[in-house]
């Protein structure tokens, strides 16, 4: 009897535990780092850098053998934010679109870290 009243309460207090850290997030709580959202830097690297390279230069293989394009051209660099948007969105020859993975906020976010590369 002893013994069960122990693993309930464990079991109880590690469910709560497990709750409350999930939770923590949506209500505002934690560090900002852990639950805010990721930033264009760090979207870019998990999303773009294996093709276009971390400084987007294309300097990589898979992105040599696609002919990824070069993001810090002045094509690129000259293309007004709308069109880019929509490029990561889309994608374009070789590449594809993100629109179905990351949300306009995380794209938009993308862009602006590539106007700074």
């Amino acid at each position: 009897m002893r013994k069960t009243l122990k693993l309930t309460i464990l079991t109880t207090f590690t469910l709560f535990s497990a709750l409350l850290t999930s939770v923590r997030g949506s209500i505002g709580f934690g560090s900002p780092a852990a639950d805010g959202p990721a930033s264009g830097r760090t979207l870019y690297i998990q999303n773009c850098s294996r093709c276009h390279g971390s400084n987007g230069r294309a300097q990589t293989a898979l992105g040599r053998k696609l002919e990824a394009a070069d993001l810090t051209s002045d094509d690129v660099q000259d293309m007004d934010d709308a069109k880019m948007i929509r490029v990561i969105k889309n994608g374009r020859t070789g590449m594809p679109g993100f629109g179905k993975k990351l949300n306009a906020a995380q794209i938009a976010s993308i862009a602006n870290y590539v106007r700074g590369l």
